[in-house]
């Protein structure tokens, strides 16, 4: 599911606009929306979200799973799924976080580059 998704069904419990949590972050409407549609949202941007939410952040990563809309299937069977749909969670996770490692280490080069430039 996606986070924006994700985002409005909970605004929708809580009664309250997306606006509304816009406007409680400190960012515009459209660059509220433009973050999550694009999928550039800051860390620091989730952890308020959660706080403003009064929700855990699990919220946001973790997905309904499909087992639970498999009523022919055994118990068994719905674990089965279960675990691998965590399994595949968890490789996304792993490569997302592979992805932001490399993305610090470029930004530690340019400032290194920059620096040199600049003494």
């Amino acid at each position: 599911m996606e986070l924006k998704s994700i985002i409005d069904e909970i605004l929708k419990k809580k009664k309250r606009p997306f606006s509304w949590l816009a406007d409680q972050m400190g960012m515009t409407f459209d660059g509220f929306k433009l973050s999550l549609n694009n999928r550039s949202i800051k860390y620091r941007d989730i952890v308020l979200m959660t706080n403003i939410l009064e929700v855990s952040p699990m919220v946001f990563f973790s997905r309904p799973t499909a087992a639970a809309e498999l009523p022919g299937k055994s118990a068994n069977d719905r674990v089965t799924l279960e675990q691998g749909e965590l399994k595949q969670a968890l490789k996304s996770c792993k490569e997302l976080n592979a992805a932001l490692k490399d993305q610090i280490k470029d930004k530690d080069k340019i400032i290194a580059l920059i620096s040199k430039e600049g003494s």
